[in-house]
């Protein structure tokens, strides 16, 4: 895949949403552009991230959709849209599983008080819990403790299952930005000896932020050397990088891997550095508004809203 800024979205809240691309500040319409350029129905795959990077023409599409409007010969007004002004939504697909991870920073352990994990410990998201650019983090109306995680998000472009280290970053698409909201106050509830709540500590409805964008693997020509700051308020709460991940991404693909087959569009997040407000018991309330920014890869703006 080539270098690229891969949004899902909507022109209204009446559109169907569908795969955009970023440039030059405009999102184009892949699916508006298709049908302008080739006077037919597109493709179902830019209505899915995963049908998308699984199939072998979209590339190839998109590069000469994009080769258009490079050369300045588009006078049709709609299909490009103002960055402002379209609906986001989470970077996802239809068979997306969410996979993430506890403990991979080691400033966070250090906050945290906990032993350094000797290999990578995996949990999961429902697709449920996801919301886009701009869209209200949802407080649960039974939570008191919703915290913020900013987090380098890996999304899988190639299908596999027992990836090797080696050749794991052959099967990532790109990257986004993750802010792994969590529920303190339930996640830390033990229950006989089982561990900690990661269902409802992690997984509340409409309470994880993803996106802006899909930057392509191209973009990123280091991605252990990218800045991760998270704001509250307009107050920094969290700031790091991701050289002080313990597992890299070619460890937690190789882990996740195992038994278990990755498929385009999968997500994972990668763990979040120190900063989160459980550590100082500043928790999250109505009307906040968390900015979640990874350099190179975006900037992810959320209010947050509590549940009647």
């Amino acid at each position: 895949m080539f270098l690229l800024k891969i949004v899902y979205f909507a022109p209204t809240p009446r559109d169907t949403p569908r795969l955009g691309v970023y440039m030059q500040n405009r999102i184009i319409d892949l699916v508006e552009s298709y049908k302008y350029f080739y006077k037919t129905t597109p493709p179902h795959w830019f209505y899915d991230l995963g049908e998308f990077l699984g199939d072998k023409y979209a590339n190839k599409i998109v590069e000469d959709i994009l080769s258009i409007f490079g050369r300045g010969r588009v006078d049709e007004p709609n299909i490009t849209y103002d960055e402002n002004e379209i609906m986001y939504y989470p970077i996802t697909s239809s068979n997306q599983r969410i996979f993430c991870i506890a403990l991979n920073y080691i400033s966070h352990v250090q906050e945290t008080g906990r032993p350094k994990p000797s290999r990578p410990y995996i949990f999961m998201k429902p697709k449920t819990a996801l919301i886009g650019n701009r869209e209200p983090i949802l407080i649960p109306k039974i939570s008191s403790a919703a915290d913020h995680e900013i987090e380098l998000g890996v999304i899988i472009g190639v299908r596999g299952k027992y990836i090797s280290r080696k050749d794991a970053l052959d099967y990532v698409a790109g990257y986004t930005v993750f802010n792994d909201m969590s529920f303190r106050d339930w996640q830390m509830r033990r229950s006989e000896g089982l561990g900690l709540d990661w269902l409802h500590g992690k997984s509340m409805d409409k309470s994880t932020p993803v996106g802006p964008y899909l930057v392509t693997k191209e973009e990123i020509y280091d991605p252990y050397k990218l800045r991760l700051e998270l704001r509250v308020n307009g107050e920094v709460r969290q700031r790091g990088e991701t050289s002080e991940m313990i597992f890299g991404i070619e460890d937690i693909i190789e882990e996740i891997s195992q038994g278990i087959t990755l498929l385009p569009g999968d997500l994972i997040a990668t763990g979040t550095p120190s900063g989160v407000g459980h550590s100082s018991k500043r928790y999250l309330r109505d009307g906040d508004v968390i900015e979640a920014e990874i350099s190179g890869v975006g900037l992810l703006i959320n209010p947050v809203k509590q549940e009647s």
